[in-house]
C-alpha cells in the first residue's frame, strides 16, 4: 500500500442498539458497502441484551464478504481467556485471515456483572487484568507451529507430538492444558486499542497494532503521535508496528454552509470532506480513520459512492485489494511465534 493511502475503518451506526433479522441484513450491507469501499476492517462493539452475540455476527459476516477484516470490540473482564482466544482463532479460520479484537472496557458494570460468573476486576486492575489477558491469549494462539495442522483430520493424528499445549501462569490467570484450534492464519488476530485516558495510551504502546484516538486539531494529533512513539520505544517497539486511526463522525452536504452547521468531525461537500481527510493524514495526524456516522449522516453507500472515488482519484484509497489477509490490508507482518523452545 503507498505511504499516501489511507486506511478507513467503520462503525455501524447503533451498533449497541436491539437486534433481529433486520440487524443483520443492516449488518450485511454495510459490510457488502465498506469492502467494495475498499475498507480495512469493520469494527463490531459487544452488545449487551438483547443485542447480537459479536463474535457471531461476524462469522455470519465472514461468509458474505472477502477482503473485508472484521473487528470484535470484547471486554476481557467479561470473558475467559481460552474461550475468547478459541472463538477469535476461529473467525480468523472462517474468514481467512480478517480478524480483529479490539480489547476494550466495553460494557458498563450492571451490564458487564450479568456477563460474567464471579467478580470482576476492581477497576484499577482492568488495565493489568486485560494486558494479562491478551499475553494469555498470545501463549494459546502461540501454542501452534505453522506445521502444526493434523495430517489425518478423520484419525485426529498429527505432525508433531505436543502440538497445541500450552501453560500460562500469572497474577490473574493460570492455564495449562491443550489448545484445540490450530494457529490463526494471521498468527495473531490483529490487535485494536482504543485510547480515552493515559492509561488505555500506556496499555496500547505495549500491546496494540491498530490505535483508534480521538479527533482533535493537527497539531494535538502531532503531539499525541510522538507520545506514543516514545511510549512505542521503552518497550522496544518500532512505529512501523502501528496503525493510528482517528475516529470521526462524518455528514455530506450539498454546499458547505449546509454541512457546517451540524457537529459532526468532518463535514462538507463530498469534495470537501475527501480533502480534510486526505490532509489530515499526509499532515501527519493519523494513517486513516474509524468512520462513526453522524445521527443526521446518511448510510455508508453515500461516503462511498459520493467520497471514496475522490479519494481513489488522488490515490489516497486503495481501488483494489492487494492483499488476502487483515495484516496485508494495515502493511502489518504477520505474527511470529516464538521458538519452540520458548513457546510452551
Amino acid at each position: 500500500m503507498s505511504a499516501q493511502q489511507l486506511h478507513l475503518a467503520v462503525l455501524p451506526p447503533g451498533a449497541n442498539g436491539p437486534a433481529g433479522p433486520a440487524g443483520l441484513d443492516g449488518l450485511i450491507r454495510l459490510a457488502r458497502t465498506a469492502e467494495q469501499g475498499g475498507f480495512d476492517f469493520l469494527l463490531l462493539p459487544e452488545s449487551a441484551p438483547p443485542g447480537p452475540e459479536v463474535l457471531t455476527a461476524l462469522g455470519a459476516l465472514a461468509a458474505v464478504t472477502t477482503r473485508l477484516g472484521l473487528a470484535a470490540a470484547l471486554d476481557p473482564a467479561v470473558h475467559q481467556p481460552y474461550d475468547l482466544a478459541r472463538r477469535l482463532a476461529s473467525l480468523d479460520h472462517l474468514s481467512c485471515g480478517r480478524a480483529a479484537w479490539s480489547v476494550t472496557a466495553g460494557p458498563d458494570g450492571a451490564t458487564a456483572a450479568g456477563l460474567r460468573h464471579g467478580r470482576l476486576p476492581a477497576d484499577a486492575d482492568r488495565h493489568a487484568h486485560a494486558a494479562e489477558f491478551l499475553r494469555a491469549a498470545r501463549v494459546l494462539w502461540d501454542s501452534w507451529a505453522e506445521d502444526d495442522l493434523p495430517a489425518d483430520q478423520a484419525g485426529g493424528r498429527f505432525v508433531r507430538p505436543g502440538a497445541g499445549t500450552f501453560a500460562h501462569r500469572g497474577a490473574h490467570f493460570d492455564l495449562t492444558g491443550r489448545f484445540t484450534t490450530p494457529r490463526p492464519p494471521q498468527g495473531h488476530p490483529v490487535v485494536v486499542r482504543t485510547v480515552a485516558s493515559p492509561q488505555d495510551l500506556a496499555a496500547a504502546a505495549a500491546d496494540a497494532e491498530v490505535v483508534v484516538v480521538p479527533y482533535s486539531g493537527l497539531a494535538a494529533a502531532r503531539a499525541l503521535r510522538e507520545d506514543l512513539a516514545e511510549r512505542l520505544a521503552a518497550h522496544g517497539r518500532s512505529p512501523d508496528g502501528l496503525r493510528v486511526l482517528t475516529a470521526v463522525g462524518w455528514l455530506l452536504g450539498d454546499t458547505p454552509s449546509a454541512a457546517r452547521e451540524t457537529t459532526a468531525d468532518v463535514a462538507g461537500t463530498p469534495r470537501q470532506v475527501a480533502d480534510a481527510l486526505t490532509a489530515y493524514v499526509r499532515g501527519g495526524g493519523s494513517d486513516g480513520f474509524l468512520l462513526t456516522p453522524h445521527p443526521a449522516a446518511g448510510p455508508l453507500e453515500e461516503f462511498v459512492d459520493r467520497v471514496v472515488p475522490l479519494l481513489r482519484a488522488e490515490g489516497a484509497q486503495r481501488t483494489e485489494y492487494t492483499g488476502a489477509t487483515l495484516r496485508d490490508h494495515l502493511g502489518l507482518a504477520k505474527a511470529r511465534r516464538p521458538s519452540r523452545e520458548n513457546a510452551a
